[in-house]
């Protein structure tokens, strides 16, 4: 079987529970193979290559997918469940997903994209930089962080979520040729990890996936199912968030500000927003708690917030920053002229010495816990 005909997930199993299972004697007077009708029961054999599994009503749904998982091949089971019947979310190769969901008129679209989820777990971990306001190098900080990480042998993926795209402007004539936000469907529920990664441009050995004068990515919408797919290919995946842009909800946020106080009312803003997001989310995740700026992903832990400081303006000091934004100082990052001479001739930023580059490593070092004990080996 050749790819263009082999399943999407092949190594995935779906068991559906359906409603009135755990009554055994309305279980005894129905017949065990009856699946609900709306249910997309085609879509799971063709992507999987095998039919929905229907659970035992004298067996724990939980208990019947680990007998699912212990089968050859098996690495990850769906659970298709009605509301509060399915076991929590962290129970490992287990994904729960709700009937009702996967019935209704678009569940064959996101059941595509729970198996493809479950095929591919993302496994990196996200970093969003956003700036408080505009012109404060948010994107060349995020080049650098990028290089300094993958210079320290993580994988890692670069995002322009700029509805604008125009991160690829910023890295010279290193980009290889590729596909770009408008060539990807708006519609897209999920990508295949493999072939998008080897479908982006890449540069210095990044893919990349930006805009260009066709414009960015069109909306969240859009943006999920490709940071999803690159996740699961790669250690890291660096988001280049525009200012009130939504980042996934598990991301570690980088926010940029100047000392100016235009910058600091704003990062005070954005800070509080963003934080508040995450909160938000983790608790309809049912998970709480505090996040440290530690290695791994943490899906569904509530989004941390840090500030890159750009010496700009004298209107408040980096410690009255923290204070009003309520966030640890990652980094502070001082005006560099060679930066913006190179920027300005169209040359990659990231190209040279300097205190930009000194601090990206810094910051790279402690978002990868090597603070205490940096590579010899890198060579940037």
């Amino acid at each position: 079987m050749d790819a263009a005909t082999a399943p999407l997930a092949p190594n995935v199993r779906v068991l559906l529970v359906t409603p009135g299972v755990f009554d055994v004697a309305q279980a005894a007077a129905a017949p065990m193979d009856r699946i609900p009708e709306a249910f997309p029961a085609e879509v799971v054999q063709a992507c999987t290559g095998v039919a929905p599994v229907l659970a035992d009503p004298r067996e724990a749904p939980g208990a019947a997918a680990q007998k699912l998982l212990a089968e050859p091949a098996v690495t990850a089971v769906v659970l298709v469940a009605p509301e509060g019947l399915a076991p929590p979310p962290t129970e490992p190769g287990v994904m729960p997903a709700d009937l009702n969901r996967c019935c209704e008129p678009d569940g064959a679209d996101h059941l595509i994209a729970l198996l493809l989820t479950a095929q591919h777990p993302p496994r990196a971990r996200v970093v969003a930089a956003t700036g408080a306001r505009g012109g404060l190098g948010v994107s060349t900080f995020l080049l650098h962080l990028a290089r300094a990480c993958h210079a320290r042998g993580k994988r890692v993926a670069i995002v322009d979520a700029d509805p604008a795209g125009s991160l690829g402007l910023l890295m010279g004539d290193g980009v290889l040729p590729g596909l770009r936000w408008a060539d990807l469907p708006a519609n897209e529920v999920a990508f295949r990890p493999e072939r998008l990664v080897t479908a982006l441009p890449e540069w210095l050995g990044m893919p990349v996936l930006t805009g260009d004068g066709r414009g960015g990515a069109s909306g969240h919408e859009q943006l999920r199912p490709a940071v999803d797919a690159l996740r699961a290919e790669h250690d890291l995946v660096m988001i280049d968030l525009p200012r009130g842009g939504l980042p996934p909800a598990d991301a570690t946020i980088l926010l940029m500000s100047g000392l100016d106080l235009r910058s600091a009312v704003a990062a005070e803003a954005l800070a509080a927003r963003l934080k508040a997001l995450g909160q938000e989310r983790a608790e309809q995740a049912g998970l709480g708690g505090p996040q440290t700026l530690a290695p791994g992903p943490a899906p569904g832990t509530p989004t941390k917030v840090y500030t890159v400081v750009r010496k700009t303006g004298e209107d408040v000091t980096p410690d009255e920053l923290a204070l009003m934004t309520r966030t640890e100082i990652a980094a502070i990052i001082p005006h560099e002229r060679a930066v913006a001479q190179r920027i300005a001739r169209g040359d990659d930023p990231t190209r040279g010495r300097g205190a930009l580059r000194s601090q990206a490593r810094a910051v790279a070092d402690r978002l990868l816990d090597l603070a205490h004990n940096p590579p010899e080996d890198a060579q940037w």
